[in-house]
């Protein structure tokens, strides 16, 4: 039977806790609908695969690196492009390399705890490139790239717009463990923009230092802090760390705050309080794994880190409620954080 269209989504979840891994591996030799081993081993054959850290194609960044991969295959840059969702961590190295064994040319992973599993399959497959989405590089393989963001620059925007729009002087953020660089850059960089945009500001940035397995998945804390900053007098809140952020935005708007998400658009995410989001300091993922893949099939793959773009969500619910005076001003700090002319004084690295 003649396989499916590439850009047809294609689960393959591994779960050892369910079968074991040899009997799926078997399964995917026989089903019509998975990969072909011999596909991807042509020479004439590019194939792309795409392995989350946890979640599914649907959530957050792995549907935004999904997008950059579809865009890839429109685009003609890929022939054909599968994903696997990781159900159990345990699995990730394993899911890995099912693409690595059948000969994918680029294989991406999403997700600062898949981490480790992507430099061990990086040095065991060293003719397949590999893309690390939010995945900071502290040594350089030469087919290894981390897809990386300055953080701080968008968190930066989301702070000067909060201090602008703010009818309390009062905002704050949520975010997660600060050992964590991209939770750091995200709230010492709103901390450092509404200070930019009004000194006298009213500021509390509170980061979480709970359990350690809770990490980015802790929503009573958000909701709690979120709660106690509004009825602090918190008006706007920025939150940042998966479903310890979302939580804290939607419990921040339930109390009538307006609220501003990060890494991804949270108003794609978060129907139930739209008119309350603002917007949301975005890493542009989907951009980034399109221009990785350009350059790679260009022959000019950057090994080590790769930085894309940042910039703020369109306001919706909110553009006609923030004055003109207000978005010449943020696009001004934009244009000067880009030139450089305006620095947030956030280091990228943890000092």
């Amino acid at each position: 039977m003649k396989r499916k269209l590439p850009d047809e989504k294609q689960r393959i979840s591994l779960n050892l806790n369910r079968l074991p891994f040899l009997i799926l591996l078997s399964a995917l030799a026989f089903s019509a609908c998975a990969p072909r081993p011999q596909d991807c081993a042509r020479a004439d054959v590019f194939c792309a695969g795409l392995v989350t850290a946890s979640g599914t194609i649907d959530d957050g960044i792995n549907r935004e690196a999904w997008l950059g991969l579809q865009d890839a295959k429109a685009e003609g840059l890929v022939n054909r492009i599968d994903y696997i969702e990781t159900v159990d961590s345990r699995d990730r190295t394993r899911n890995i390399a099912v693409l690595g064994d059948q000969g994918y040319d680029v294989i991406i992973t999403v997700g600062f705890s898949i981490a480790d599993e992507t430099i061990a399959s990086a040095q065991q497959y060293p003719l397949i490139k590999f893309i690390g989405v939010e995945q900071p590089q502290a040594v350089k393989y030469p087919n290894l790239t981390g897809l990386v963001f300055h953080e701080e620059r968008s968190g930066f925007l989301a702070g000067a717009l909060a201090a602008m729009v703010t009818k309390t002087n009062h905002v704050a953020a949520v975010c997660e463990e600060k050992f964590l660089d991209p939770m750091r850059r995200y709230c010492d960089g709103f901390q450092a923009g509404a200070r930019y945009a009004n000194p006298d500001i009213k500021m509390d940035v509170v980061y979480r230092t709970g359990a350690s397995e809770n990490l980015f998945n802790d929503p009573d804390w958000g909701s709690a802090t979120a709660v106690k900053l509004v009825n602090s007098g918190a008006d706007v809140v920025f939150a940042a760390g998966g479903s310890t952020g979302d939580a804290a935005l939607e419990s921040a708007a339930e109390q009538g705050a307006a609220v501003i998400g990060t890494e991804t658009d949270a108003y794609s995410r978060l129907a139930n309080v739209r008119p309350k989001i603002v917007t949301s300091a975005l890493n542009g993922i989907r951009s980034g794994v399109l221009d990785l893949m350009r350059l790679t099939r260009s022959g000019e793959f950057p090994s080590g880190e790769f930085f894309g773009q940042v910039e703020l969500a369109p306001f919706r619910d909110w553009d006609y409620l923030i004055p003109e005076s207000v978005k010449e001003k943020l696009n001004k700090i934009s244009r000067g954080l880009k030139n450089k002319s305006i620095q947030t004084s956030v280091p990228y690295k943890s000092p």
